[in-house]
């Protein structure tokens, strides 16, 4: 999007304001999902009122506020666009992950489950399942579009909620 009177799209983007990237000011990042927020800018009651945009930086999560500052120049006669989205490219990627974990008594169900609920959140190809005294060894393939921490966390809150300890994580 680019010069254009549409909203900032809820995605994975890049947003300038008058050709100036906008940059999280707590880790100096530049790539937020904005979304649009109406707020009363009059007095309460009035009904008035106002887009702004709030943007989530999706490194750290901190917000940051802004507006649209675009506006008709009557001097030349033309309208001055101040916002623009360039959407970042979002891929699907391959990933081969290997997980140890332990379970304490050899316990198959517990195993079973972690596995099932692995299915249910990511596409997932196993390749190979080594038993271990207490544990095993989980060798899998997936595709995904979300990133390795995102990924890393939901495999372990899995674990977690499974009474599953895993040992190591490797992604790769």
């Amino acid at each position: 999007m680019s010069g254009t009177d549409e909203h900032l799209r809820p995605k994975k983007s890049r947003i300038t304001i008058f050709d100036e990237p906008i940059i999280c000011s707590f880790c100096t990042h530049d790539v937020f999902i904005p979304y649009e927020v109406y707020v009363n800018v009059e007095q309460p009651g009035i009904g008035v009122r106002h887009v702004r945009y709030i943007a989530i930086c999706q490194h750290c999560g901190q917000a940051k506020q802004f507006g649209d500052p675009s506006h008709y120049d009557a001097e030349k006669n033309t309208y001055i666009w101040a916002l623009n989205q360039y959407l970042v490219s979002i891929k699907n990627r391959n990933y081969k992950i290997k997980i140890l974990l332990y379970v304490g008594k050899r316990n198959d169900d517990k195993i079973t489950s972690f596995i099932n609920k692995l299915v249910e959140y990511f596409n997932i190809e196993v390749e190979n399942i080594r038993n271990l005294k207490g544990g095993a060894v989980l060798q899998i393939k997936m595709s995904s579009f979300d990133d390795i921490q995102t990924i890393r966390s939901t495999i372990m809150y899995s674990a977690k909620l499974r009474n599953v300890t895993i040992k190591d994580l490797t992604i790769k």
